[in-house]
């Protein structure tokens, strides 16, 4: 990779009022967020939010309705040639030329950003992704998990400044998801690489994302680190495991109006994180007995639920 000068802060995409509409429906509606160098960035929402809208856009595949792109400090549509030679993409869910084999994709991609030394590059990449088996399989008879690892080499083979990857582990199996997670982590410590991630995946966006941008109903909604949006669902499960007094500790939380599930021996309890003492207190005072206890904080995940449910 060569090498690069950044400013301190750069911000590698800005996006200021963006919007697409489609008729009357405002798929993205005059959103603004910006990724600097080096970061990794979620961006999530429920299925038809606008985030694949904005990924096109991003592309210059679809053109905006309105607002402004910058890529790099420029102006991405008067720019996009030189803008997109320092990107790249990777879908779980795109599809590359059905006839030609793995490495033979790869290599017509690499003939189109000019990477030097082709061959050495794919033959790392297939072998990064786990995929080096497969290199002489037609990209139409490659199952949906090897098509994921091929869009993946694909999506690094320019050693791209700023790459989007929509749903990058989506069909893999956790072994291959694990490197992928890893590579992506290796790739942004060594060479500062900008990512744009989206994922129904809230652990891998945990475990990968500075910060992660909300988006429903083409609106952004919240933006946060994933620890922060985490921090604004209050409840927390309390997780029993009885040894006698499981019929008081139900009949409790329904005279409490607290929300229980049951499992054979476990019973799980969302209660407020502030009135978990409480819990336990008047659990004691009804004689309930149990073996085992854990208290798990709201995660990333809750927030998801909350949000995409609280916006129907």
């Amino acid at each position: 990779m060569s090498c690069r000068i950044y400013l301190v802060n750069e911000k590698v995409l800005e996006v200021k009022n963006l919007s697409k509409h489609f008729g009357k429906v405002k798929a993205v509606d005059d959103i603004s967020f910006y990724v600097k160098k080096g970061e990794i960035v979620g961006l999530l929402g429920p299925n038809g939010a606008g985030k694949t809208t904005t990924i096109t856009m991003l592309l210059g595949i679809t053109l905006p309705t309105g607002g402004k792109i910058e890529t790099f400090g420029k102006d991405f549509f008067k720019y996009k040639k030189e803008s997109l030679a320092r990107m790249n993409y990777s879908s779980a869910y795109a599809k590359l030329p059905w006839r030609l084999k793995a490495w033979e994709s790869l290599y017509v991609f690499s003939q189109l950003y000019g990477v030097e030394n082709p061959k050495a590059k794919i033959k790392s990449l297939l072998e990064v992704f786990d995929v080096t088996q497969h290199k002489d399989t037609l990209m139409g008879d490659l199952s949906a998990g090897n098509t994921t690892r091929i869009n993946l080499c694909k999506a690094f083979i320019n050693d791209p400044e700023l790459v989007l990857l929509d749903e990058p582990t989506a069909s893999l199996d956790p072994d291959v998801a694990d490197r992928v997670r890893n590579f992506i982590k290796k790739t942004r410590e060594n060479f500062s690489t900008t990512i744009l991630i989206t994922s129904h995946n809230m652990a891998e966006i945990e475990e990968l994302c500075d910060r992660v941008i909300f988006i429903n109903k083409g609106k952004i909604v919240a933006e946060d680190t994933p620890e922060g949006l985490a921090k604004k669902i209050r409840k927390s499960r309390v997780k029993f495991m009885m040894r006698d007094g499981m019929k008081r500790t139900i009949s409790y939380c329904k005279k409490h109006r607290l929300k229980s599930q049951v499992n054979e021996r476990f019973i799980v309890v969302e209660v407020d994180e502030k009135g978990v003492a409480k819990l336990l207190n008047d659990l004691a005072a009804l004689e309930v007995d149990y073996k085992e206890i854990s208290i798990a904080k709201p995660t990333l995940s809750d927030y998801f639920i909350t949000e995409a449910r609280s916006e129907k």
